[in-house]
């Protein structure tokens, strides 16, 4: 998204299971990677990144049925989960992840495997000869918002978990999907160190505008109040991110830390209630 809008940026990675020693020095207790900080402001969750980095610089095409790409390329996702090999599946990251993907503990996980495979097919089937029926990119002679949207799920799928070595994925078998995601725009990004990270994000502005808390809203909290907020298919209480709610419309709920960063959350999938008991409560979307 960032090379595809020409937007050079600065990286840090974490481990891929808990502790996430970055995050932590933070203060940012939200459990998924990855986020993107704009100055002081933290974006999480892909979809809201995404819309973020779209809003602001408005680089890639569109199409009017962007955001049923975005839906699809969840759906992908969602489908890749039971297709993970069983010898990857190591007892430290299914422990890691059993509080936000409760499936990898399933007994029965090997014998989802072939139907989560032909689940995967009949959409990869979808991608090469609907979405790219036509020309090299969904969104058409260049890369788009819909790519973006679809094309994270399937890079992930094919070369992260391996799917591209199985039988029925190879180049052969989906041309057009290989050939489309060898063709992405190339990032341009500078590696950098923890401390660094943290000195970088605090010292920074703010680059977001305040959207205030829309008092008429469905959760009736009002701005200033201590909440917590949470993946609305993650354990209940398992990774709650707390703060001061500074922002609140239908797009995305923001809170502030103590720090001074403040983090934004889309509302569909994320629970925001108060940091108390018998506080309000509100779920937006499947998560």
């Amino acid at each position: 998204m960032l090379a595809g809008s020409n937007i050079s940026f600065q990286r840090s990675d974490q481990p891929v299971v808990l502790p996430r020693p970055i995050l932590e020095k933070l203060d940012i207790t939200y459990r998924r990677i990855s986020v993107l900080a704009i100055g002081k402001d933290v974006y999480a969750d892909s979809s809201l990144i995404i819309d973020e980095i779209q809003s602001r610089f408005k680089m890639l095409p569109t199409t009017p049925a962007d955001k049923a790409y975005e839906l699809f390329g969840i759906e992908i996702f969602t489908s890749a989960l039971n297709v993970i090999p069983v010898a990857a599946l190591t007892p430290e990251l299914v422990k890691d992840r059993e509080t936000i993907l409760p499936s990898l503990k399933d007994p029965e996980y090997a014998s989802l495997r072939p139907s989560g495979l032909a689940e995967m097919r009949a959409k990869f089937n979808i991608i090469e000869n609907d979405f790219l029926s036509k020309s090299a990119f969904i969104a058409g002679d260049n890369f788009g918002l819909a790519d973006a949207h679809v094309g994270w799920a399937v890079g992930w799928s094919l070369e992260k978990i391996g799917l591209g070595q199985e039988w029925g994925f190879s180049h052969q078998d989906y041309p057009k999907i290989h050939k489309w995601l060898s063709s992405w725009p190339k990032t341009d990004f500078k590696d950098i160190g923890e401390e660094d990270v943290k000195e970088l994000l605090l010292k920074s502005d703010y680059s977001a505008k305040d959207i205030g808390v829309d008092e008429k809203d469905y959760l009736g909290i009002k701005q200033g109040t201590e909440v917590t907020v949470e993946n609305s298919d993650t354990k209940a209480g398992a990774h709650p991110q707390k703060g001061k709610l500074v922002g609140l419309n239908q797009r995305e709920a923001v809170v502030e830390l103590k720090n001074g960063l403040r983090v934004h959350f889309p509302r569909v999938g994320y629970v925001v209630k108060e940091a108390r008991a018998g506080g309000l409560a509100s779920r937006f979307g499947l998560g």
